[in-house]
């Protein structure tokens, strides 16, 4: 017996989340439903009401633009739980190592040896093919991850109450996955299924709430991270955080900040002492370059003001266009 909760932007699409659901679940569950049409309400707050409001012991929070294509998934879920009793979180989407460096749940890796997961990303240009994303280099039906993507998730009632999603740091639609798995990271195992087969209607996005939200989230646990389990060399990991400072300062440059912005971020980072002198080098010398590619007609500082300056602990970056 499943709740499954959902935070409802568009009436069509939750209408035939219902429908999916209802066919394919095969088991009893319940379904709550929260309208967020104008997005006023961030997921935190609407998944701790639901989590307060469930009469099963095991909670899935789910987006609406979903088509879960296995038969019988409720069971699927109830065994995995009832198979693993400390089961923290279940979802079908996965990394294996968090870094220091500011990033998505996923581990940017060449090989892609820290990745797990198996679904269908569909995208809002439906010329598009459809792409099956399937990450098991141990061929096995579940792997343990540090986080999951937050599309599609499940976690035992009490667990979710014990530990509830962090409202007042994330209102909006970004990083509350992360940020709940990585609060129950050394106390409850978190998997990957590949079980579970989910088409996603639309891909994330990485514009300026997802930078601000991010740097929220690494504020709070960089003093802990990276995190991992099963173990990674130190190649791979310095190879994952230098592909995710790339990634991070691309989505600056890209978005408006200022080259001051990224510059001032990796030298605080060099001072925690968890990135070294090398890599730092080569990624101010990165900065430098990529910034200097962005056209300046695009710049701007848009969404940075004095008080989330302060909240992200970079008060003291400056305001205005990018020079």
């Amino acid at each position: 017996m499943i709740s499954i909760i959902i935070s409802s932007g568009r009436a069509s699409l939750l209408e035939r989340a219902k429908q999916n659901i209802q066919e394919t679940i095969g088991t009893s569950f319940e379904l709550l439903v929260y309208p967020n049409y104008r997005g006023n309400r961030g997921l935190c707050e609407v998944y701790n009401q639901g989590a307060r409001a469930a009469k099963y012991d095991i909670l899935c929070y789910m987006h609406e633009d979903l088509d879960i294509q296995t038969a019988n998934w409720g069971q699927v879920v109830l065994d995995l739980f009832n198979a693993n009793q400390n089961l923290g979180v279940l979802g079908v989407a996965g990394s294996s190592y968090k870094s220091f460096a500011p990033s998505a749940w996923a581990a940017v890796t060449r090989n892609r040896e820290l990745m797990y997961c198996n679904y269908i990303q569909q995208f809002r240009d439906r010329s598009q093919q459809p792409v099956r994303y399937y990450e098991n280099i141990g061929n096995n039906s579940t792997a343990e991850v540090v986080s999951v993507d937050g599309m599609w998730f499940c976690t035992p009632k009490h667990i979710a109450l014990a530990h509830p999603f962090d409202e007042r740091t994330f209102d909006g639609f970004h990083c509350y996955d992360q940020d709940y798995c990585l609060g129950l990271f050394g106390k409850y195992p978190v998997l990957v299924t590949f079980d579970v087969m989910i088409a996603h209607a639309s891909e994330g996005n990485y514009g300026s709430d997802w930078i601000e939200n991010t740097l929220k989230l690494h504020r709070k646990w960089g003093h802990k991270l990276p995190f991992s389990v099963g173990g990674v060399g130190e190649k791979t990991s310095q190879q994952v955080e230098k592909n995710a400072y790339k990634y991070f300062i691309e989505k600056l440059a890209t978005h408006g900040y200022p080259q001051t912005y990224a510059e001032i971020l990796l030298a605080e980072h060099r001072a925690s002492g968890k990135i070294s002198i090398f890599l730092y080098l080569k990624l101010q010398y990165y900065i430098y370059k990529f910034f200097a590619k962005v056209p300046r007609e695009d710049s701007g500082y848009p969404l940075i003001n004095s008080l989330t300056l302060a909240a992200i602990g970079l008060g003291a970056l400056p305001k205005g266009k990018r020079k």
